[in-house]
Parts: structure tokens; C-alpha cells; sequence
């Protein structure tokens, strides 16, 4: 367990690791240089829980450092303002019992908040995307839903993959959680592991502190850099799963599809743009329902998707994809179909008028997909109409 300046959490999350019903070998607490008054909470941990102290240098450092205090067996990384459930370890170890070609068991989380009076406020599940162990790598370089403190891994696992990268200020364990997802056996579990707390407090490193306000942004910002630096080191056929392999033109377009919705995702529209291009001169066959949803839930990042509605040259290129074939019109329709989760949820945002802005983006895109239809295949067009009358607001 790394901790900074946490110390009013920190008590809390030490004593649900100590409450396991499964006995845990050994805790070890990185203190990453905090200037509160962690240290004195710790010393009553004194002799029950293995206390490092090091100069701040960040969560990655602190893992790190940890992980080379770990010689073999299970590794279960816990966050210092998180609580474990009592049973979260005996249920990850049962499932790698039970699953012994497994390298790597994870569970689900909910959130939760502590409000000034001291009441505890359940907030709902944390993103979850149910898979099998062959599409986790797939499904986790679109959103990261499997948290450490919700999983334990093998210690040769985190040796092959090498250490966290340290020049990450956030985003770290998503770095290594795509590295280990690359090369595990993963097992899950619809039970909850733990429950992760959502407060204000400052993220990041002493140098580099983000407040909870940029916690969103930093994310984004630092998902980008992860993206950007491994979009040359996956191979295509990794977006389509863990062991599958391109064998012909559909499956080509397929990977194509799902890699530029993680860039979109991503907000690395260069490298996306140049997918969709690339898969609609791929094949003419009409898409796969597999690749409409994954068109679908390209502009669907927890994020936002604001980028799309500032940048008239993006909307031009995807509109003159629209143009450009059946099957580029197909893609186009399928992102269009995409913005409606983002016209309804904007209703109940802050910003209540990008769902005008959201609406209109998708109108012309649509329309732009329909007018190739209407050129080239009236068949097309015909089956267009019913999607361009149901969403439209009156």
C-alpha cells in the first residue's frame, strides 16, 4: 500500500486489510514522503504491518520500490483511502483455486462517500464490463474497470511485464494493467472486492499535486500519452482478443473498427481517422453487429467526446467518409447512432446546450451517411429513414 498524506483515510483502509477473513502474509506500507501526520498513524501498526519511508516520488516509485520487497506469490496492491471487504481476498484466492490456469483473479467495486455529518453514502457500482478471459485485453484498452485494490496477481506477472512507469503522474496502474492484461490468464467474479472512496483530496505527486477538480482531466490527459505510446507496440489482432489472429478481410476491418473506437475513446482522432479510413476500403460487406457496437461506444468515453464539437475539420473528415463508399457510410451512420446517449445525458448536465450541439452533430451526420445511400443504393436510404424520424426532438 503506497500512501501520501492520507492519514485521515489510512487507518480505515489498514484495518480492512487486517480484517480479512483470509489472513494476509504480509503488508507492506510505502510512506512516499508525506508531511502530515502519517508517520504517528502508522506506529500503532507497529510489528503487525512491514513501514517503509522514501522521498516523495509518487505512487509508480512507491510500487516500485515495494514490488522489489516481494520475491514470489500473490501481490495485492491496495490504495490508502480504499476499504476492502472482508471477504475480498478469500474470494480472489478461491478463484484462482479454482482456476489454476489463471495467473491473475479480479472482482468488482463499489463507491462510496463520507458526507460532512458523517454518514456513509453508497454511490453505485464502479464500470464494469462482464468478459471472457480472452476479450479482457480488448475490453480493457477501451476503459479500465479492473481495479488493483479489486484484484490480486502474480508476482512473475509483474516481472515480466516490468515496473510502473514513474514519469506517469496518474494513469499508472492503467499503464500496467494494459501490460498485464497483454499476457495473463485472467479469472473474474461478479462479487465486490471493495469499495472505493470518493473525496476531495489532492492526487498526484508533491511537485505535481492534482486537485480533485482536474482528476477527470489529468486522466484523459495522461490516457492519451499511454495511447499515443502504445499504438506502434500492439499489433492489430490484439484489439480483437488475446490469442486471435487476422486471417481475412473481415477480420482485418473488424480489428480496424475496434482500434480507431479505442483511439476515439482516447482522444487520438488522428490515429482513429486513419482506422475508419482504412476499414471501409477494407471490405464492402455490410458491418457486423460486433462492429456497430463497437462504433457505438467510440464516442461514449468517460471523458466526453467535447472534441467532436470543436473541431469543424474532424466533423468534415467524417462526413467525407460518409461520401466515400457503403461501407464508409455505414460507420459514419453507426458513430451518428453513437451520439445519443450523448444528446440525453447532456439534458442533465451542467451544460445543458451541447445537447442542441450534440443533436445537430448527429443529425449531419446522418444525413451525410444518407445522401450516399440516396446516390448509390435507394435500398440503403430506404432503411435509414426510420432512425433519422425516431431521433429527432420535437
Amino acid at each position: 500500500m503506497p500512501t501520501f498524506n492520507r492519514s485521515a483515510f489510512l487507518v480505515e483502509s489498514i484495518e480492512s486489510l487486517l480484517a480479512q477473513t483470509h489472513p494476509i502474509h504480509k503488508i507492506i506500507i510505502i510512506n512516499d514522503g508525506s508531511t502530515d501526520d502519517t508517520l504517528e498513524v502508522l506506529k500503532a501498526y507497529e510489528g503487525r504491518v512491514d513501514i517503509i519511508s522514501k522521498p516523495n516520488g509518487g505512487k509508480a516509485a512507491a510500487l516500485n520500490m515495494a514490488l522489489q520487497l516481494v520475491p514470489e506469490g500473490l501481490v495485492w496492491i491496495f490504495d490508502d483511502d480504499d476499504l476492502a471487504r472482508p471477504d475480498g481476498l478469500e474470494t480472489l484466492m478461491a478463484l484462482l483455486s479454482g482456476n489454476p490456469e489463471a495467473n491473475m483473479a479480479y472482482g468488482r467495486h463499489e463507491r462510496f462517500k463520507v458526507d460532512p455529518d458523517g454518514s456513509v453514502r453508497i454511490l453505485g457500482d464502479g464500470y464494469w464490463r462482464d468478459c471472457e478471459s480472452d476479450e479482457f485485453l480488448a475490453a480493457t484498452l477501451e476503459d479500465m474497470f479492473a481495479h488493483q485494490p479489486g484484484m490480486i496477481v502474480r508476482k512473475e506477472l509483474y516481472d515480466l511485464v516490468g515496473p510502473f512507469d514513474e514519469t506517469l503522474v496518474r494513469s499508472q496502474d492503467y499503464d500496467m494493467l494494459i501490460r498485464l492484461a497483454r499476457v495473463a490468464t485472467p479469472v473474474s467474479t461478479e462479487a465486490y472486492i471493495f469499495r472505493q472512496r470518493i473525496h476531495d483530496g489532492v492526487r498526484g505527486t508533491q511537485g505535481k499535486p492534482v486537485s480533485a477538480e482536474a482528476m477527470s482531466s489529468s486522466w484523459a490527459v495522461f490516457d492519451k500519452i499511454i495511447f499515443r505510446n502504445i499504438h506502434p507496440e500492439l499489433k492489430l489482432s490484439e484489439y480483437l482478443g488475446k490469442g486471435k489472429k487476422i486471417h481475412n478481410l473481415a477480420s482485418k476491418r473488424h480489428a480496424l473498427i475496434r482500434r480507431s473506437a479505442v483511439m476515439a475513446r482516447k482522444k487520438l482522432w488522428f490515429h482513429a481517422m486513419d482506422d475508419l479510413r482504412n476499414a471501409a476500403a477494407t471490405s464492402d460487406e455490410p458491418l457486423t453487429q460486433s462492429e456497430i457496437t463497437a462504433l457505438r461506444r467510440a464516442l461514449a468515453s468517460k471523458y466526453g467526446c467535447e472534441e467532436v464539437l470543436q473541431d469543424p475539420k474532424l466533423v468534415d473528415e467524417l462526413c467525407q467518409l460518409a461520401m466515400s463508399s457503403a461501407t464508409g457510410s455505414q460507420i459514419v451512420a453507426s458513430l451518428a447512432r453513437g451520439l445519443r446517449w450523448r444528446v440525453r445525458s447532456a439534458l442533465f448536465s451542467e451544460n445543458r446546450w451541447n445537447s442542441v450541439r450534440y443533436f445537430l452533430l448527429m443529425s449531419k451526420l446522418a444525413k451525410a451517411s444518407s445522401m450516399f445511400a440516396k446516390r448509390y443504393q435507394p435500398e440503403m436510404a430506404a432503411s435509414m429513414k426510420p432512425f433519422q424520424k425516431v431521433d429527432r426532438f420535437k
